[in-house]
């Protein structure tokens, strides 16, 4: 009985995530387009993806991409949780005014920033040639288009992490917080020494679904630099789309997507093994001071 109650969930997972990567699997073999009929061509098309240049430098710039982007999202975050965390008043607001971005729908955030950063008509132009200044050229320089797209990943994210983050401080106990004061610890003492590593789980929660959306990140470098200038902005999604469906080429594309489903699974494994490690080291550390807490004597006060 308990098998049919599971049944239909499965079937409805095997149909909306099996199936697709099946066929996309297949796919990536094959020399499909759109259009035409294709023919097996066995691995042809993974090994034209490593002597791509194009494929290779959207492959490092999502790496960094994630890298960069989690890193600033995840400190940043952390900072506003523990700043709105010891607030005493205003906090509902505070939290309102921090969210909003994520709220924001990636076409309006695209097109806003774009706005911004143009170099001729943008308001940021704009400030520099009021204070005589040559306009940076943000969004057709390769570097700093390549910084632009970081700095706004993270404006738009920097919410998520603070929301995962906040409410993980809110549910840790006080009485460990509470003992470090009362023992003269100063805060950046309390922070490493409880809260850091009291929020570790929720740290490594936000960390994880930040980064396998990071893989994913398309909206934003789409609708601000489309991946220019000369791809120095590209990532694996957008040179998958241009390539399936801007040039057709169906199965180089799904080869492209296999590439970052495996670089996924290989990122999310890694960054799971770690938290293992460090909950264990963790777990066992925790246990020491409590084996060495409760083997001292406790002081008896003489009259």
């Amino acid at each position: 009985m308990k098998h049919l109650l599971i049944a239909p969930p499965l079937l409805f997972f095997f149909a909306i995530s099996v199936i697709p990567l099946l066929f996309t699997l297949g796919l990536s073999v094959t020399n499909t387009s759109i259009g035409g009929s294709g023919s097996f061509i066995g691995l042809n098309n993974y090994a034209q993806l490593f002597s791509d240049q194009f494929f290779l430098r959207g492959f490092l710039n999502t790496i960094l991409y994630v890298v960069l982007g989690v890193t600033a999202q995840y400190w940043l975050g952390l900072g506003l949780a523990l700043l709105v965390n010891s607030m005493v008043h205003g906090k509902r607001l505070i939290r309102l005014l921090i969210l909003l971005p994520m709220m924001i729908p990636p076409l309006i955030v695209g097109f806003v920033w774009q706005t911004l950063l143009d170099s001729r008509y943008g308001p940021v132009a704009g400030l520099f040639t009021g204070l005589h200044l040559k306009p940076v050229p943000w969004l057709t320089d390769p570097t700093l288009g390549f910084v632009s797209i970081v700095i706004v990943d993270t404006w738009q994210w920097t919410p998520f992490m603070f929301l995962l983050l906040f409410t993980g401080l809110r549910t840790l106990p006080k009485e460990p917080f509470e003992a470090a004061r009362v023992d003269g610890a100063s805060s950046w003492r309390i922070f490493w020494d409880h809260t850091f590593p009291m929020l570790l789980p929720a740290s490594i929660a936000a960390i994880l679904l930040r980064s396998i959306e990071s893989f994913k990140l398309f909206d934003i470098v789409f609708f601000i630099t489309g991946g220019g200038p000369g791809g120095a902005t590209n990532t694996l999604t957008l040179l998958g789309y241009f390539t399936s469906l801007r040039s057709g080429n169906l199965g180089y594309g799904a080869a492209m997507s296999i590439i970052l489903l495996l670089t996924v699974v290989v990122l999310a494994t890694l960054i799971l093994i770690v938290v293992r490690r460090l909950m264990a080291r963790a777990d066992k550390a925790g246990q020491q001071a409590l084996d060495q807490f409760l083997a001292e004597p406790l002081p008896v006060k003489v009259a």
